[in-house]
């Protein structure tokens, strides 16, 4: 591994940069401390989606380009920056041009700042990628720091990771979200319900509680996972509804990146269309993720565990169906949903991994006899 870069001062920003992060102290104190001693030559953030790891990544970026400097840490904040480069991959994949040209941006010396610092994804890079990245992210230039970004280790090429530092980033307690949540003027009641959706993340539980488009999403998913009478026509409708609100999701998250952008040139506009698909995606798999919860609450209801469940605000229902269904394996079901999201990395349709899930669930529900029939 390359040594330790020299320090910048940047003590006196030390404890503030990352004021307003929930939860995570250990981590956030690891990188204080080497704000103010001197920063690892390449970071491997760690840990579930929505628990901070991409916002305290450009918090740690802003600071290490700035070096102490406050106006240049605000302009590196809002992305204006030459030294700090954030890489949003192309579709599923942080691409092997991509990579390439960060080799060749990473080559010089940072144009003013005190670094130059490089956000990645890491579990976007395939083999030819990650290949292509190797050396410099072993030895970078003086002044270089690279900081990776995954949801977990398994998902990242050994080769990335035994040249990073990694830095463990945990979910949030619910307690912890919940009382953010209200802080924020969400009504005590649907903070609850957001923190338990959101699932230890303080991004999806910020969603769920400020209505951006996946409480319309969850109620799509709700309708069509639950609607067991429904025949092959009726879950393909159901499965188009859940992509309806996906789309539109993306289309959200597209035209917000925009709006953040303060003159919006060909690459903002194709960096927030970058965005948007990504949005989307991710609200594909939410959408999986809300259908194998679903059936996962209706388990621990039919076990007799309701406390545990998350979409508190479906007990009675849940409860209800538990009742009608005695038989049913609840939670095959939330296994089915879970195993359908590998598809979505093959590039198959959003409305046949769906479709596909709502009727190897509804199998798992009703017995093979009703599927055949509906």
């Amino acid at each position: 591994m390359a040594d330790t870069l020299d320090t910048v001062d940047v003590a006196d920003t030390t404890g503030q940069i990352f004021t307003g992060i929930l939860g995570n102290t250990g981590a956030l104190g690891s990188l204080e401390r080497d704000l103010a001693s001197g920063p690892s030559h390449a970071y491997l953030f760690h840990g579930p989606p929505g628990v901070g790891k991409q916002t305290v990544a450009r918090l740690f970026g802003a600071a290490l380009v700035a070096g102490g400097d406050e106006q240049a840490e605000d302009r590196a904040r809002r992305g204006l920056h030459p030294d700090l480069y954030e890489v949003e991959p192309d579709g599923a994949f942080t691409t092997i041009g991509q990579v390439r040209e960060v080799v060749r941006l990473a080559s010089g010396r940072p144009f003013e700042g005190a670094r130059r610092v490089f956000i990645l994804r890491a579990d976007t890079l395939n083999v030819q990628a990650a290949n292509a990245l190797l050396k410099t992210l072993e030895s970078p230039e003086a002044g270089t720091v690279f900081v990776l970004v995954a949801a977990s280790l398994e998902g990242v090429l050994p080769t990335v990771v035994s040249r990073s530092r990694p830095v463990r980033f945990n979910p949030v307690p619910e307690e912890e979200l919940a009382g953010f949540l209200s802080s924020r003027g969400v009504p005590d009641a649907d903070a609850r319900l957001a923190a338990s959706l959101g699932r230890g993340s303080v991004g999806l539980a910020l969603r769920y509680g400020s209505g951006d488009g996946l409480r319309d999403l969850r109620e799509a998913v709700i309708g069509a996972g639950l609607d067991f009478g429904a025949d092959f026509e009726s879950r393909h409708e159901g499965a188009s509804r859940i992509v309806e609100r996906a789309e539109a999701v993306g289309e959200r998250r597209g035209s917000a990146y925009l709006g953040e952008t303060e003159e919006p040139d060909r690459r903002a506009k194709d960096a927030a269309k970058r965005a948007g698909r990504a949005a989307r995606d991710g609200a594909v798999r939410e959408a999986l993720d809300l259908l194998a919860l679903l059936y996962r609450d209706a388990a621990v209801i039919s076990a007799g565990a309701p406390e545990i469940a998350a979409n508190t605000d479906r007990s009675d229902e849940l409860g209800e169906l538990a009742s009608r269904y005695p038989g049913a394996d609840w939670a095959g079901a939330a296994s089915e949903a879970t195993d359908e999201k590998a598809a979505l990395t093959y590039n198959v349709s959003p409305e046949a991994v769906l479709g596909e899930a709502l009727s190897r669930a509804r199998r798992r529900i009703l017995g093979p006899r009703h599927v055949e029939r509906g």
